[in-house]
């Protein structure tokens, strides 16, 4: 499979919103359904990215790693899609307000450093920005794990009745994140 492909793919959930958005087919409260979704699909492709190299691992399959980038870039798309919208149809572009929901809500704050975070790996996501940063580089974009953290604990301290997808997603999460500590472990023992 293509990048292109790859690309196209990805988009699809959000033409999926646009479309939905065009034909009034996003339910009573269209704009906290393009809040809601665009917050899921960040998420979901915020695992696919962290469970792509464990797959090609496991499968040998070390072409999937290829696709990485651009999973994470459309992380970034996502997330950013939701932060939009929730500026968009919650605020009204009040940015004081944006401060004063980071201060006084923690799922905002949350969200928020999770942007903050996503942004700053964008930024840095091409080639000439892995030589500018060299080690450094990789450790910003390990920065990825305390995104999936924030993004578990964002999505759980907004829901206030059904917990069942919260909790998957979080269970989810913290799958992710001890199966990174046990690989990065696994390295330290072989290389002493």
């Amino acid at each position: 499979m293509n990048r292109f492909a790859i690309h196209a793919l990805l988009s699809v959930p959000g033409v999926l919103l646009i479309c939905g958005w065009q034909t009034d087919q996003l339910g009573v409260d269209p704009e906290k359904t393009v809040i809601w979704e665009t917050g899921i699909w960040t998420f979901n492709l915020l695992i696919t990215v962290l469970i792509l190299p464990v797959i090609a691992r496991w499968a040998r399959w070390s072409t999937l790693l290829r696709y990485r980038r651009a999973v994470g870039l459309w992380v970034f798309a996502y997330a950013s899609a939701h932060f939009v919208s929730f500026l968009t149809f919650l605020l009204g572009w009040d940015i004081t307000r944006l401060g004063e929901e980071v201060t006084e809500r923690p799922y905002v704050l949350a969200g928020f450093s999770a942007w903050l975070i996503l942004l700053s790996m964008a930024l840095t996501s091409t080639r000439r920005w892995m030589r500018r940063l060299g080690r450094w580089w990789k450790r910003l974009h390990t920065m990825v794990y305390v995104v999936l953290g924030l993004a578990a604990v964002h999505y759980l301290l907004m829901i206030r009745s059904d917990w069942a997808w919260p909790v998957t997603y979080a269970v989810c999460a913290v799958t992710l994140l001890a199966m990174r500590l046990v690989h990065r472990r696994q390295v330290i023992v072989r290389s002493n």
